[in-house]
């Protein structure tokens, strides 16, 4: 599983946010780490990514990738489904919360990204797993994916390289890592 992840960041702020992809064989074996960057609020993520990760030398070897949401450094939205087509690759989105597509709007009305909301709409519905686990995928049945994510995460129900994704594009920031469990 490649599990990708941005940095933190300031609203507003100009210098292009970090990204990490990290590749894990199950849940306890890191195999690859990848850097780039993305603008706070940037158009066109989901092209990105498709580009990005479809360069990566291990791109042959992924059998999902995991996203901590839809949306990339700000209100950079990602189409699930398309990113999936685009790679050939099972996409998973694997939350701790519900999906709140009422706050992501207002989020995008009140920064005049609008239109980009019709990329939420396509996205495929987030259902609860059973055990806090909040998870939405394309390119792979609801069986499938699930069975994706029990196999490839560890202790904190999350998928491992999505967590080392986040712990990787936090400690590149901020100088050290900081996540939850």
């Amino acid at each position: 599983m490649l599990g990708v992840d941005e940095g933190p960041f300031a609203k507003g702020q100009l210098e292009p946010v970090p990204l990490v992809a990290a590749l894990c064989e199950g849940a306890d074996l890191v195999e690859a780490v990848a850097r780039s960057s993305f603008p706070v609020d940037g158009d066109g993520a989901t092209e990105f990514l498709a580009r990005w990760l479809g360069s990566l030398r291990f791109r042959p070897s992924l059998q999902g990738i995991a996203l901590g949401g839809i949306t990339l450094a700000g209100l950079a939205l990602v189409d699930v489904r398309a990113l999936s087509d685009a790679l050939e690759t099972p996409v998973l989105v694997v939350t701790r919360r519900p999906p709140d597509n009422a706050r992501l709007r207002q989020a995008l009305d009140a920064a005049g990204l609008s239109s980009r909301f019709s990329i939420a709409a396509r996205s495929p519905e987030a259902l609860p797993t059973g055990d806090g686990i909040w998870l939405a995928h394309a390119g792979i049945d609801r069986d499938g994916a699930l069975a994706l994510l029990r196999a490839s995460s560890g202790k904190a129900k999350l998928p491992e390289a999505l967590r080392i994704a986040h712990l990787v594009a936090t400690a590149l920031v901020r100088g050290e890592s900081h996540g939850r469990s």
